[in-house]
């Protein structure tokens, strides 16, 4: 039985701009992860966890305190040693 997600707030899209190294679960450039406080999929445990409450913030209206843009804020994996960077977007319906 597929699982279903309750739609709560904004979408939040995890758009992979960047990787230095070898992702260790193989995330490249391009990739996009829709994530939530109920959903991170297929995307990285390890950084969805340094990341978890700023996709809630982002769903739940919230803006980041820097930046330009409140929707967009940009994040690099916690790895040292194979960084990937993503930039969290949320979309206003």
């Amino acid at each position: 039985m597929p699982v279903k997600f309750p739609a709560i707030g904004s979408k939040v899209v995890a758009k992979v701009v960047e990787t230095k190294g070898n992702c260790t679960i193989g995330m490249k450039a391009g990739d996009e992860f829709e994530l939530s406080t109920h959903k991170c999929g297929d995307f990285c445990g390890l950084f969805y966890k340094n990341i978890a409450g700023w996709v809630t913030t982002l769903q739940l209206g919230g803006t980041f305190p820097f930046g330009d843009d409140p929707d967009v804020q940009v994040w690099e994996c916690p790895n040292a040693n194979n960084r990937v960077k993503v930039e969290l977007h949320r979309i206003r319906d």
